[in-house]
């Protein structure tokens, strides 16, 4: 196929091969968006910033075994879970309490902190119970 009918096959910006066409490529680079045009809720998707937490793996494993029961992704579902735990911080939950209570603290190592927290025994062995009932396979009818 000659040069000037390969330029001439294009698509919607797209060369025959599926390529982008580089000059409208340069051109996307320097397009400025139009932010009166965004909806209410890629502005806010703008806002949201990405964070990384330490976590064990079985709460890890638990919520996204929740988040695909509920068809949302993982990161929606711990949304959820950090406001609503940080509403039930703010409203003194008696339970949230005794698990942040000084006896169950220990010193931390690092000079960034003072105090290491950890979960209590009985919140990890409901879940790693959770998690080896979910794992275990379903017969027929259930």
């Amino acid at each position: 196929m000659s040069s000037k009918r390969r330029d001439r096959q294009r698509y919607s910006g797209l060369t025959a091969g599926g390529r982008l066409d580089p000059k409208v490529a340069e051109m996307l680079q320097d397009a400025v968006p139009n932010k009166a045009a965004l909806t209410a809720k890629q502005k806010r998707d703008r806002q949201r910033k990405r964070v990384m937490y330490d976590i064990d793996p079985t709460i890890k494993a638990v919520v996204q075994s929740f988040a695909k029961r509920e068809d949302t992704s993982a990161s929606q579902f711990v949304e959820i879970l950090l406001a609503f735990g940080l509403r039930a911080y703010l409203r003194g939950d008696p339970e949230l309490k005794q698990a942040m209570s000084l006896e169950t603290r220990k010193r931390s190592r690092t000079p960034r902190f003072y105090w290491d927290l950890a979960l209590p025994d009985e919140w990890m062995l409901m879940l790693e119970a959770y998690l080896a009932e979910a794992k275990k396979p379903r017969k027929w009818g259930q």
